[in-house]
């Protein structure tokens, strides 16, 4: 993606070329439609982590209940 944006910013634009199907236009809207890939993905990774995060947070306070009735077990053999 760097690389990318480097070579938006290296592009000459001359005064008289056209700037709907000038050189940097082109190379945008190629950008565009990538970053817009990578923004699609993003959002998806994003939702999955947001559910482990969830399923994450269930799984430690199950284990915190597990814990103290492990705690009140073991006591009975002290």
């Amino acid at each position: 993606m760097i690389d990318k944006i480097k070579n938006l910013i290296d592009i000459h634009e001359n005064s008289c070329d056209n700037p709907v199907n000038s050189p940097f236009t082109r190379e945008f809207e190629q950008f565009t439609r990538e970053f817009g890939l990578f923004t699609r993905e993003f959002e998806q990774f994003t939702r999955e982590f947001g559910l482990f995060t969830r399923e994450f947070e269930q799984f430690t306070r199950e284990f915190e209940q597990f814990t103290r009735e492990y705690a009140l077990f073991t006591r009975e053999f002290d």
